[in-house]
């Protein structure tokens, strides 16, 4: 194992996903987001096709059955779409903050549907967590904005995807599984197109968007598989909270967005118990 290295995959692959996020934010200027996502999803599916045909695997057959793999890519769909929906309406910096909830929410999810054990204190830990979510959602006040429940979306549907993640049969392939999750993808938002205006033109700035999109997500997973495979989860998992810097540093930069007081104190309450359920995983994985 080498920690070193697998950190550095990791702040990389959230400083990429952080600039997916935001170019998903500037191609809804122009573009629907279901659009977005079946225009995209076509990109990364070729991508994933190619990966499949270098390992000598197939698209379609018997394991594209198995009940998981269809669960966890309705699931990644609908996380998906949460997140470009949220993107089109909602300030990135907001996004970012309130998305970090997702490992307290997969804590969470892990007990209720795979029976992992979860003790007081990572209980604990997954209910300040989602106190810091309520803190900048602010909900019953006036300054509450419904369109932060597409955030939630976002949080709950990869959550359940991860969830469902782990309980895969150990030979399907993460190329696999992922291919199938862009099938639905780009099913969902053909789907969707027709009542979000149709087709939208794709002038060339937007075009380096969508391409921007595609290829930063597909650089973004292989760096977080690699991450995961060349160091220890525990030493690298609580980097995924580099996103946050990158995510703010693009808000700011980008769209000159900033967070008020309070919306700081959730991000405290939420990275703060984030690392602490991490660090608590680790010590008790290590007995």
């Amino acid at each position: 194992m080498n920690n070193t290295r697998a950190i550095f995959l990791m702040i990389g692959a959230m400083a990429g996903f952080a600039s997916v996020d935001a170019f998903f934010k500037l191609a809804t200027a122009t573009q629907s987001p279901g659009q977005i996502l079946a225009l995209t999803s076509i990109g990364s599916l070729a991508i994933f096709t190619v990966i499949l045909w270098r390992n000598g695997e197939r698209l379609v057959h018997a394991d594209a059955l198995v009940p998981l793999v269809q669960i966890r890519a309705a699931a990644e769909t609908a996380g998906t779409f949460g997140i470009v929906m949220a993107l089109a309406v909602v300030p990135l910096a907001e996004v970012t903050v309130i998305a970090q909830s997702q490992p307290l929410v997969v804590t969470l999810m892990a007990a209720a549907f795979l029976g992992e054990k979860v003790g007081p204190r990572r209980w604990t830990a997954v209910a300040l967590g989602l106190l810091g979510v309520i803190i900048i959602m602010r909900p019953g006040l006036g300054t509450f904005d419904p369109n932060h429940l597409w955030v939630l979306l976002y949080v709950v549907g990869l959550s359940f995807r991860d969830v469902a993640s782990r309980a895969l049969p150990s030979n399907l392939s993460t190329a696999f599984v992922v291919s199938w999750s862009l099938i639905w993808m780009i099913c969902f938002g053909a789907f969707l197109m027709p009542f979000q205006g149709g087709w939208h033109p794709i002038d060339r700035q937007t075009a380096f968007y969508l391409a921007g999109i595609t290829i930063t997500v597909s650089i973004a997973l292989a760096l977080i598989t690699m991450s995961f495979r060349a160091g220890e989860i525990g030493a690298v998992a609580p980097f995924r909270y580099a996103r946050i810097v990158f995510g703010l540093a693009l808000a700011w930069l980008v769209f000159g967005e900033t967070l008020d007081l309070i919306s700081w104190l959730g991000l405290a309450l939420i990275v703060g118990s984030g690392l602490y359920a991490f660090w608590r995983e680790n010590q008790l994985s290590r007995g």
